[in-house]
């Protein structure tokens, strides 16, 4: 089965296949993921596995957003709400492959669905599902019922023009996107808020839609997403009049290969460090990148000079740690002829040929105390003196420093000088390590291969389930430029048109105590209308140990059960009591031993607590 790629419609199928699709396509039962969701109103909490969730009033939900909508516009609230609910999917995708990781692929993409319909937000009905997560394709058509989002919207202001599910496309989005490695988007093609009887959505990768970027706008915060009343492109500045027809992150999806060094995301940090990006750009304000190595600091800077009114200026870039100190000066400040020997023509610094426009000082901390001394004089007063000259140069640029250096901590040792420190925090951005942002890392991973496929002329169409959850568990402690590297050799070992496996992500570890998805028998999808390849498993085990060690486990399991029925809780709970022994009562140690993650582990103990409290 296959689907087009520019009218919404899938190709013509066989009869029967069809009469299959249509009339046996079943979502399977979710008692599994409602075990999941659990009430503790004594701690004033409620938990969906390990996160923590919310009870909310649906005419409280339906009032904020009337709010939104009528202080800050319907672009604002409809980017707002799209990449709630993005955030929302792709959290909940974890815990689908977590909760049915023997289970198909359509099990695990049907708990999307399920746990959106449990949230209370919207019924999800599948109409037509074809996937094939190795070639990166995915045609599916479902339909919406219930919407809580568009029941409040007709309720406060009628029937609208366009569909209004926002939160409801993001988190199908997100859903789909962390499930297939790549990025999906999900469209309303009718909506019960326009008018229509039933909500109805397709979803597609973005190279199959004939205009994504119309929708994809919405996913990330741009410089445009201010007030109702903002002033029309031909009273805006040249940078903001860019932004209003290229929303951020998009306008490099027309752009030379080479030239793809934007960055890419969707994660709660990714989010917040943008905004503040965004709020920033438009000022002439200093500002401080901070970040360990690797996390895209430069990226970063450049998205402030592409957002700021010196967008048209030049950007000048200069590593201080890859120039010796005794040319440093001389690189940032210009040197006249004759200041030492071989100087035979004045040449301009740095600073001079960032004239309006905007510098970026990365690793800003290895500047000598002279070269610290004469660039804050630089930023008090926007003059400088060329080496060996006493003619004094005007200049207006706007500096962006980076670091992975803890400045105040320079300061205090005596390294760094305080007053420049000063001058330079005007506005500090903290770009969170990649570890901390694993919402970004299928649209990382889509970005990167997309760009270097072009670059090294070869066609790689997606990432198998195993390889894409080795992506996702790994710590990345280069952060994007470890994962940029392992990628680039992914892509030139994988043969041309086979997706990448595991086999080609040398360089990173599976995760210990990671969960692997089981051996799954595609037999059953052309019945329930998946397209899968056959024969094909969603992953395998971790080897030979791996066995060995499930063999003994198959073997105590056999031993206990033979002795007489037993309760699976206690099981979990005597493997819990035992590893907090063995670890003498220190959770982190005892999650290691267990094959989970603190959090994972922290829940697992208080909901003990609470049930032996009852």
């Amino acid at each position: 089965m296959s689907a087009q790629t520019g009218n919404g419609s899938a190709q013509t199928l066989g009869q029967a296949v069809l009469k299959d699709i249509i009339t046996d396509l079943r979502f399977p039962d979710m008692k599994d993921l409602v075990e999941h969701l659990h009430f503790r109103p004594d701690e004033g909490a409620i938990w969906l596995a390990e996160k923590r969730m919310l009870l909310l009033h649906a005419e409280a939900f339906g009032t904020l957003r009337e709010e939104l909508l009528e202080t800050m516009g319907t672009e604002y609230t409809r980017g707002l709400m799209t990449r709630i609910g993005y955030l929302s999917g792709s959290r909940d995708a974890d815990l689908a492959i977590k909760t049915r990781i023997n289970g198909s692929e359509l099990d695990i993409l049907a708990a999307g669905a399920q746990l959106h319909s449990l949230s209370g937000m919207v019924r999800v009905e599948p109409v037509r599902i074809e996937a094939d997560q190795t070639k990166g394709y995915l045609y599916g058509e479902f339909t919406w019922t219930h919407s809580l989002e568009g029941d409040q919207h007709v309720a406060l202001r009628g029937h609208s023009h366009d569909p209004i599910c926002w939160m409801e496309v993001g988190y199908s989005s997100g859903f789909l996107t962390r499930l297939m490695g790549k990025r999906i988007l999900v469209r309303e093609t009718q909506c019960r808020g326009a008018g229509d009887e039933v909500c109805r959505a397709v979803a597609r990768p973005i190279e199959d839609w004939d205009d994504p970027e119309e929708d994809l706008k919405f996913f990330q915060p741009r410089s445009t997403d201010r007030l109702t009343r903002n002033p029309p492109p031909e009273q805006m500045d040249t940078a903001e009049a860019k932004q209003a027809k290229a929303p951020f992150g998009l306008e490099f999806e027309t752009q030379d290969p080479a030239s793809l060094n934007r960055p890419v995301g969707n994660s709660a940090a990714y989010i917040s460090v943008l905004h503040k990006i965004l709020r920033v750009a438009s000022t002439n304000a200093s500002v401080l990148l901070l970040g360990e190595s690797g996390v895209g600091k430069t990226m970063f800077a450049h998205e402030v000079h592409a957002n700021s009114r010196r967008a048209q200026k030049p950007f000048i870039e200069i590593n201080c740690a890859a120039i010796p100190e005794q040319l440093i000066e001389s690189e940032l400040f210009g040197v006249q002829r004759g200041a030492y020997s071989g100087a035979t023509e004045p040449r301009p610094g740095r600073f001079e040929i960032a004239d309006g426009g905007t510098i970026l000082l990365d690793e800003i901390g290895t500047l000598s105390m002279t070269a610290q001394g004469k660039l804050l004089r630089v930023l008090q007063t926007g003059e400088l003196e060329r080496l060996g000259s006493n003619k004094t140069v005007k200049v207006d640029v706007r500096v962006i420093a980076a670091t992975n250096e803890d400045l105040g901590d320079a300061v205090k040792h005596g390294r760094f000088r305080g007053d420049l420190f000063y001058r330079l925090n005007v506005f500090p951005v903290t770009i969170a390590p990649l570890r901390e942002r694993k919402d970004d890392l299928p649209l990382l991973l889509e970005s990167c291969v997309n760009k270097l496929s072009r670059l090294h002329g070869r066609h790689i169409p997606g990432i198998t389930p195993r390889a894409l959850q080795r992506v996702l568990d790994y710590q990345w402690p280069g952060n994007i430029r470890e994962f940029e590297n392992v990628i680039e050799r992914a892509v030139i070992l994988a043969d041309d048109g086979d997706p990448i496996d595991i086999r080609h992500l040398s360089g990173i570890e599976e995760a210990e105590g990671t969960p692997q998805l089981g051996t799954v028998s595609w037999d059953q999808a052309p019945v329930i209308g998946i397209r899968l390849p056959k024969g094909e498993p969603a992953a395998v085990g971790a080897g030979q140990q791996e066995n060995a060690s499930h063999q003994q486990l198959l073997q105590l399991a056999r031993r206990t059960l033979q002795r007489g029925p037993i309760k699976l809780p206690e099981i979990e709970d005597v493997y819990i009591e035992e590893a907090m022994k063995m670890s003498e009562g220190k959770v982190s140690k005892a999650a290691a031993l267990l094959g989970l993650s603190r959090a994972q582990l922290d829940y697992r103990l208080k909901k003990m607590a609470g049930e032996r409290l009852d």
